[in-house]
């Protein structure tokens, strides 16, 4: 099985691709993080510094491979997608679906110790990137350098390893256990009950709410209202994430009652979400994160601009620490929307030609595709913005002394755009090869 993987790893290169990437970006941000806490613990650094340089790399680690966990997961599912006939073959010939997951594990895990080394080395430039810049806001002493050492780094990269080698055995979860044959499996219906699911999600938001509202007993000038409210924001995120489903079948809910215009385009795509919403599934899931992490932490920056408008020091500090947790997060969850949303395409490629080839202009497979994505970003955008926004309020109280201060659309706004500008221009890219090879053809 192990031979077999490997053979199949290799084959599947450019599928494995997107999940290498992933692995890439998530080994760098997590073994910078590392890097800075071995710093912290370092016998050199100044007593002073120390926590600062342990605290802000264990709250930033947590969030960062939280979200690579589940960024392999999704990402690994939406590639198994493009192999159903291969996998249904290896159920055929007696492959078991504990087999079959256990297959993908090990390619996984070949993808990942390949990407994990550069991400590594990377992840040590950047860590020192990053202590650069806090002593020049002069957070913290110049005489506590940059000593990440050996251990810490390579146990980050090793557990980014090991974490995606489980996201691989969960994300094939699914593609494993379908009946090779097209019958109804009722083991897997009953295995696949959305409970465990939404029971996660309720929890991880509740856990996300608590912690944002512990903001309101802590010192409004303190870097813990902060700290706090951070891992809140990126847990309702996550939380939220998960009910991707549900937030699709509620589009589909709102979609039903609005009159459908006679758009060929526009009734293709409500076909299309109605009956295979899965398709569309990774990308709300990927959104919702994107939007409601980096909104949501910009949002928090702007409450902290305005209770610090006077004032540098502190201000200044938490306002590059917010901007850099947005910039890394959101270029990490980028690549990931981005990876996904390619593998999913690349998987619709026949249909989107037979719908070529059967009367529809390139214009209308690439309309339909769009005005899919379209509603995603839309759906996406509402909730991630509501539960980040709800997330935030104990931060504005805290600051202000007023929730009114969420209601501030430049932080959501700004976000909402760079997510619909990424998700519709690479759907745009994408689209063309139906077109060309139907007209080739």
């Amino acid at each position: 099985m192990i031979r077999i993987a490997l053979q199949s790893a290799a084959h599947h290169r450019r599928s494995f691709l997107a999940t290498g990437l992933v692995i890439l970006v998530g080994t760098t941000l997590v073994t910078a993080m590392a890097g800075i806490l071995a710093t912290g613990l370092d016998a050199g650094t100044v007593g002073a510094d120390r926590p600062f340089l342990t605290q802000f790399p264990l709250i930033m680690g947590t969030w960062i491979l939280a979200i690579v966990i589940f960024a392999v997961v999704s990402t690994v599912a939406v590639a198994l997608d493009n192999r159903t006939e291969e996998i249904i073959g290896l159920r055929l010939i007696g492959a078991t679906p504990e087999q079959v997951r256990h297959m993908t594990a090990v390619e996984t895990a070949a993808i990942s110790v390949v990407a994990a080394v550069p991400g590594a080395l990377l992840g040590y430039l950047l860590g020192g990137v990053i202590v650069s810049r806090v002593v020049a806001l002069g957070l913290i002493s110049p005489a506590s350098g940059f000593a990440p050492g050996v251990v810490l780094p390579a146990a980050a990269g090793l557990f980014v390893v090991v974490s995606g080698v489980l996201g691989g055995y969960l994300g094939a979860r699914a593609a494993a256990h379908r009946s090779p044959v097209g019958a109804i499996d009722i083991g897997r219906a009953r295995r696949q009950s959305p409970g465990i699911r939404r029971g996660a999600a309720v929890m991880l938001i509740a856990a996300g709410l608590t912690a944002s509202a512990t903001s309101l007993t802590m010192d409004a000038a303190s870097v813990y209202a902060t700290a706090a409210t951070g891992p809140g924001v990126v847990l309702v995120s996550v939380g939220t994430a998960l009910l991707a489903g549900e937030i699709l079948a509620l589009t589909n809910r709102v979609l039903g009652v609005v009159p459908d215009r006679g758009s060929a385009v526009g009734h293709l795509a409500r076909i299309n979400l109605r009956a295979v919403p899965q398709r569309t599934r990774p990308l709300v899931t990927f959104l919702v994160l994107f939007i409601g992490v980096s909104a949501g932490t910009l949002s928090m920056q702007a409450i902290e601009n305005e209770a610090n408008a006077d004032s540098g020091g502190i201000g200044a500090v938490m306002a590059s620490i917010n901007y850099l947790v947005v910039v890394l997060i959101a270029a990490f969850m980028a690549i990931a929307l981005a990876n996904n949303l390619v593998s999913a395409i690349n998987a619709r490629q026949q249909e989107l030609t037979d719908m070529r080839l059967v009367g529809a202009t390139t214009t209308q497979v690439r309309g339909t595709v769009l005005t899919e994505g379209a509603v995603a970003v839309l759906a996406s955008a509402v909730c991630a913005t509501v539960v980040a926004a709800i997330a935030v309020v104990p931060f504005a109280i805290a600051k202000l002394g007023t929730p009114l201060a969420v209601l501030d659309p430049v932080p959501y706004v700004s976000m909402i755009a760079v997510a619909a500008v990424l998700t519709l221009g690479i759907i745009a890219v994408a689209t063309q090869a139906p077109g060309r090879r139907a007209e080739s053809g």
